[in-house]
């Protein structure tokens, strides 16, 4: 399904938060879908990505900032939209996070949660990105970097219902690929992966992760890597109740 960020041309976003905005790759999809926006703040712990992003959106009405998400630098209602995508496997205390971000959208405002999942049907291709996070992840942890696994549906699921949102959507989409295997894609992929296999290096007694680490350079050229299945979702916080004498 690759359209199912239209349904965000609905929106007239305002003020937008982009939590754990990493590069700022959903500051495209803000830019590009939403209706109308009038600012995009980006914010993510890395001060690494945070520069990298700052480089690819100069724009005066995009603002980037290295800052903790459980502890946010702003008003309570500040945002009229928050966003956080592919980032909840990032979160070792989620539900500290979301009241955070709860705290700073507007009453009435929207919340789009954007994560994908491993399980389902998913194609040899999409299996290849799920098994590479899952390299990531393990990476990470060795060097005491939190970072989980992908959740299955159902977890994502369950944590979706338990948001305190109204008019709650949820979207099960994918972006189909004609060719996983294209070299123009594949070959930054296979990039990354040998960056990675480097941390390895770091690691002691981690001679497993360097060769998990080729053999998904193998999967990347024979079967291809594509974004594994995901979900959109949606839903917009409670107004405040207008108390009367």
């Amino acid at each position: 399904m690759k359209d199912v960020f239209k349904k965000l041309s609905l929106f007239e976003a305002g003020k937008v938060l982009d939590a754990a905005t990493g590069r700022g790759d959903f500051i495209n999809v803000i830019k590009q879908h939403f209706k109308s926006y009038t600012q995009i703040i980006g914010i993510d712990y890395s001060e690494t990505s945070i520069k990298h992003a700052q480089k690819l959106f100069p724009e005066n009405d995009i603002e980037l900032y290295k800052m903790n998400l459980e502890k946010l630098s702003f008003a309570d209602g500040y945002f009229d939209t928050v966003c956080i995508s592919n980032s909840l496997h990032h979160l070792e205390h989620p539900e500290a996070v979301f009241a955070e971000l709860m705290r700073v959208l507007r009453p009435g405002g929207l919340m789009v949660l954007v994560e994908m999942y491993r399980d389902g049907e998913q194609t040899p291709a999409q299996q290849t990105h799920i098994n590479m996070h899952h390299w990531f992840a393990q990476i990470d942890t060795s060097n005491k970097v939190f970072h989980r696994e992908t959740y299955l549906k159902e977890e994502l699921l369950a944590f979706a219902h338990k948001l305190p949102l109204l008019k709650t959507t949820i979207e099960d989409f994918y972006i189909p690929v004609d060719n996983p295997t294209d070299p123009v894609a594949t070959e930054p992929m296979v990039k990354n992966v040998q960056e990675w296999i480097k941390k390895c290096e770091s690691i002691p007694a981690a001679e497993h992760l360097c060769c998990e680490g080729h053999k998904i350079i193998e999967r990347i050229k024979t079967a291809g890597c594509v974004s594994a299945s995901r979900l959109l979702i949606t839903g917009y916080k409670h107004k405040e109740k207008k108390h009367t004498k």
